[in-house]
């Protein structure tokens, strides 16, 4: 299915905005872009400074500052020199980042206007199907396409089969040296298989094209205007935030749903940034129907205390089914206090979903970072330490971790390990259409409530080419307890869509129907020539049932081949 003529004319008409001089590039690098992974692993080693992990994305200026530190610290301290493999993907984002390095096009090729065959596989190059940079603005325009074909066995997806293919482009510029723009939009469809097996990619299953109608054809789209003062920031938009210390999975916003909309305003300073933004989410009642509106408003400051201890404060607010709310639209205001101040009357409890969130990084040495994430849902001092049904009214999630580059003395190779505990009925919410959520899916860790979870992975690159890693969760957890026709007859608070029981009992950490689960996963990312990708997946997940000793075994293998130019 190919793009509609008004969405391409609508990314193209950005071009008519040219004027002043660009001299830096303000559209943000997408928080999925390799070069996040290399830089923070460049920072354990020592090699560069600041890096902030905890607040993604960062544009393309700041990414290009990096590059150029690694450059100059390769050659300027021996003690922190780089492997042959780190030398060629600094070489690598070097020449895709050459723009926003040199200001110059030397290291880029252009497929229009002018057609010439041999540069669809040129590998020294970065390739784009339109560039123009002049003095009073610039232009990338890229196309993008995959094929990826799906395949599962086992007890819960049977025998199943997908195919999906996508197509898109991407707009992106800067004007007046501060205006970055950035537009993202494709199609894809189901070219063949199972829609029920191709849901499983949670990034299908809340894409609302793809589940109705004909159930084959979905569409993405991301974009912006960000103007960037350097110490101030304001983006309007919808992009993917990512916030939190967690080097695997993160506590407070993750990649575990989809992007949303939303106005934000960033202040920077040396090691302090603050961060605010007003979002509007997509929710569901516990009847299953969309809501008529589901905002966030959420806040965080992150600094460093010392240079080896930087620390995170976040807030966040949900409401819905009611108009934006002013009060929770002033970037600097406590958002608890505030959303308390404007309860509607009729209400005797809480009709909005605040969560705190308190996370620490810490830099014990070279090459090895720690971290700890402390989420309160909901909090009482006084309850604190009762086992009686008041305690229900403290709710809060752990996590914590480190970090390992060059483990064992291998260059490239990184480990990390991460615990999570959260409790019963955190993140959810009473009301259920406040669950702290978008499209159903958790904005925090890709773990239910009532449950724990130990995360083992490890990230080699083989070559600046050929990335493999893996993953081990190994989780348990107390789910409710339901009858043949899927009625709560015992809610342990497992449900992240279901909060109205919290008050019924006193709620115990893996209290209901006991599950235990062993998640596997392995990832080898190739790409045989610039910008031409070839990505396998492999999915194993065993989940067994305690009490009846029953298990489920799935196997689900991805193989995906995409082009980005």
């Amino acid at each position: 299915m190919m793009l509609s003529g008004r969405r391409v004319l609508a990314a193209l008409s950005l071009l008519l905005l040219t004027a002043g001089i660009a001299t830096a590039q303000r559209e943000l690098v997408p928080v999925d872009h390799p070069v996040y992974r290399f830089l923070f692993r460049q920072e354990l080693r020592g090699a560069i400074e600041g890096f902030n992990w905890g607040m993604l994305p960062l544009s393309r200026a700041e990414i290009a500052g990096y590059l150029d530190t690694l450059e100059a610290s390769a050659v300027r301290v021996p003690v922190k020199s780089m492997s042959h493999v780190d030398l060629e993907m600094l070489d690598d984002f070097r020449t895709e980042f050459s723009y926003d390095l040199t200001r110059s096009a030397a290291k880029s090729s252009s497929f229009l206007p002018g057609f010439d065959f041999p540069t669809l596989f040129n590998d020294s190059r970065q390739k784009y199907l339109y560039a123009r940079t002049d003095s009073s603005t610039s232009i990338f325009i890229d196309g993008f396409a995959s094929l990826s074909y799906r395949s599962g066995s086992g007890d819960s997806v049977g025998s199943a089969l997908a195919t999906l293919g996508d197509i898109g482009i991407r707009v992106r510029g800067t004007l007046f040296d501060r205006l970055g723009y950035y537009v993202q939009a494709s199609n894809g469809s189901l070219l063949s298989g199972s829609h029920d097996f191709a849901i499983l990619d949670p990034h299908l299953k809340a894409n609302r094209k793809f589940n109705s109608d004909e159930k084959k054809f979905f569409d993405r789209t991301v974009g912006y205007l960000r103007y960037d003062a350097d110490w101030l920031v304001v983006t309007l938009g919808r992009e993917q935030l990512l916030w939190g210390m967690g080097y695997v999975d993160r506590a407070v916003l993750s990649e575990n749903s989809v992007p949303f909309d939303f106005a934000k305003i960033d202040i920077k300073k040396n090691s302090v940034r603050y961060s605010f933004f007003h979002g509007s989410l997509v929710g569901q009642d516990s009847a299953g129907e969309n809501l008529s509106s589901k905002y966030i408003a959420a806040h965080r400051l992150e600094f460093d205390i010392v240079p080896t201890l930087r620390i995170g404060l976040s807030e966040m607010v949900i409401y819905s089914n009611q108009p934006m709310n002013f009060a929770l639209m002033n970037p600097f205001t406590f958002l608890t206090s505030a959303e308390l101040s404007t309860e509607m009357p009729t209400k005797q409890d809480n009709r909005h979903n605040t969560l705190l969130a308190i996370d620490a990084e810490l830099y014990p040495s070279r090459n090895v970072r720690l971290f700890g994430s402390w989420l309160i849902d909901d909090i009482k001092i006084g309850a604190i330490g009762k086992s009686d049904i008041s305690a229900n009214s403290n709710k809060f999630g752990w996590q914590a971790g480190c970090s390992w580059t060059e483990a064992f003395s291998v260059p490239n190779l990184t480990l990390n390990a991460e615990y999570s505990r959260i409790g019963p009925f955190v993140t959810s919410h009473w009301t259920n259409a406040s669950s702290y959520t978008n499209w159903s899916l958790p904005l925090s860790e890709a773990l239910q409530p009532n449950s724990d979870e130990w995360l083992f992975s490890a990230g080699y690159d083989i070559t600046n080419r050929l990335f493999v890693s893996g993953q081990v969760k190994l989780q348990r957890s107390g789910e409710n307890i339901v009858d043949s026709e899927g009625h709560i007859v015992f809610d342990a608070g497992s449900d992240i869509l279901h909060g109205e029981g919290h008050l019924l009992h006193p709620n115990v950490f893996l209290q209901g129907r006991r599950v235990d689960r062993t998640l596997v996963s392995f990832l080898v990312s190739y790409q045989p020539i610039r910008q031409y990708f070839v990505e396998l997946k492999y999915f194993f997940n065993n989940e067994r049932f305690i009490e009846s000793g029953r298990s489920l075994v799935d196997s689900v293998v991805w193989l995906t081949v995409r082009v980005d130019y």
